[in-house]
């Protein structure tokens, strides 16, 4: 691959909407200069040019979390509530899979996640069978379709969840630096990373809590836990430790600067102190958590604080879409009525939760579209009817652009959507597959 000018009608670099800049990409999708395209062009002559006339250049977005294999759910608990969507749709269908349907459901989910310009992801993956290959075979994936994984294995052992869930603290463990390992091994680093990831307060037990903590010491990576997503689990975590789920995790040294809180739906005023004491994260999933009437998390709290908030899908069947350009929007949306009023937070703040806030989060060298960070970007077409008659802005973006206007979508560089359709493998087999599942 050799050095490229990339020559959008606009883009968003750093939060700010440029007329016709040029970005010049390294042969590694690594942007080295920001500049006009005229004087690129003189100063690089052997770079290819890459014409996007009547396109945005836009970062691509990250899904903060999000559970690749529950896409083959995706229609089976509309409206039902946690604990019945667990028990009558999750476990039994998650219970039935095979590796092969665990690979190919990551394909279909990085599919459409890419699709709709996501370019990094979360996937918190619990589906182990004591052991690490059904993870591997979703860092295939990743790597298959061209996407950008965070691999969150992890560790749970609640009785109540399927065996497939469940492990001992020491067994996680093993498995879990067995996996980082075997990544490396294969030569899929350059598209998976390792995180840890504790399921919850109600599915991780102390021990199991305390062993995620060393071995995310132990890698040097990041931790993601559910926390505080429904009233039943503070209810629950106050009766039996007479502590709120953030307290719990405080005291168990789950939280801390690379810490990934997600929903955290249900913190009160001190939960939220030490949120921001600890330097957590948060990863807001609002569609999911209004399917699943959960609440409305107290994102502008969490704002005023300095708590980083990004943005995530959850899975395929607690959120019908996986798109971050619809969770932008209903952020906002959601905070204004929540709040009444329409101040509170505008679209540059749930743009960036989606691409800037959300890279830094994950250790993620991209969000911005700045030099020396990757190229992962999304182009958007000027003439879809969601985004005439302009002009561009990044109120447009968010609240009015459908996923119609998204036309290609590169990560590292590399062009893995184009004209919507994915570049790395043939989708018509996976289309086939996938009615073949869902008939069985």
């Amino acid at each position: 691959m050799q050095s490229a000018i990339y020559c959008p009608d606009a883009a968003v670099v750093g939060g700010k909407m440029l007329d016709h800049p040029g970005l010049l990409v390294d042969p590694n999708g690594l942007i080295q200069r920001l500049d006009s395209v005229e004087a690129l062009a003189v100063e690089f002559p052997e770079a290819m040019r890459v014409n996007l006339k009547g396109e945005i250049l836009l970062p691509g977005t990250v899904n903060g979390h999000n559970h690749g294999f529950q896409v083959l759910m995706r229609g089976m608990g509309e409206d039902q509530d946690f604990m019945a969507w667990r028990s009558r749709v999750l476990y039994p269908v998650s219970s039935t899979l095979t590796p092969q349907e665990i690979y190919d459901s990551a394909r279909l989910a990085y599919w459409d996640m890419l699709r709709h310009g996501i370019t990094a992801v979360a996937d918190f993956f619990y589906l182990n069978d004591q052991g690490s290959d059904n993870a591997l075979a979703i860092a295939r994936a990743a790597r298959d379709v061209g996407m950008q994984l965070l691999l969150a294995r992890t560790f749970y052992d609640w009785d109540g969840a399927p065996v497939r869930y469940r492990e001992s603290p020491s067994q996680a463990r093993d498995h879990t630096l067995e996996l980082a390992l075997r990544i490396k091994a294969e030569g899929l680093s350059e598209w998976a990373t390792v995180h840890v990831a504790p399921h919850s307060p109600h599915g991780a037990s102390q021990a199991m809590v305390e062993a995620a903590v060393a071995v995310q010491q132990e890698l040097n990576t990041h931790l993601h836990i559910h926390v505080a997503e429904g009233k039943y689990e503070r209810t629950t975590m106050l009766t039996r430790h007479q502590k709120t789920p953030i307290q719990w995790c405080r005291d168990l040294g789950a939280l801390g600067p690379r810490t990934l809180a997600i929903h955290a739906v249900w913190a009160d005023p001190d939960d939220l102190a030490i949120l921001a004491e600890s330097g957590s994260a948060v990863v807001h999933n609002p569609a999911s958590n209004m399917i699943l009437g959960d609440g409305i998390a107290p994102i502008i709290e969490m704002i005023q604080r300095k708590i980083p908030v990004l943005l995530g899908t959850d899975g395929g069947c607690t959120n019908d879409r996986h798109s971050i350009f619809d969770e932008m929007r209903t952020a906002a949306l959601l905070q204004k009525v929540r709040m009444t009023d329409v101040s509170v937070i505008d679209a540059d703040t749930v743009f960036a939760m989606g691409t800037s806030v959300a890279s830094r989060a994950l250790g993620l060298n991209s969000g911005n579209l700045l030099p020396k960070e990757r190229f992962d970007a999304v182009t958007v077409r000027r003439d879809d009817p969601s985004l005439l008659p302009g002009p561009a802005t990044t109120g447009h973006i968010v609240y009015a652009m459908g996923e119609t206007a998204i036309n290609s979508v590169y990560v590292a560089g590399e062009r893995v959507i184009h004209e919507g359709q994915p570049v790395r493998f043939d989708p018509a087999p996976l289309i086939n597959w996938a009615r073949r599942w869902q008939n069985r």
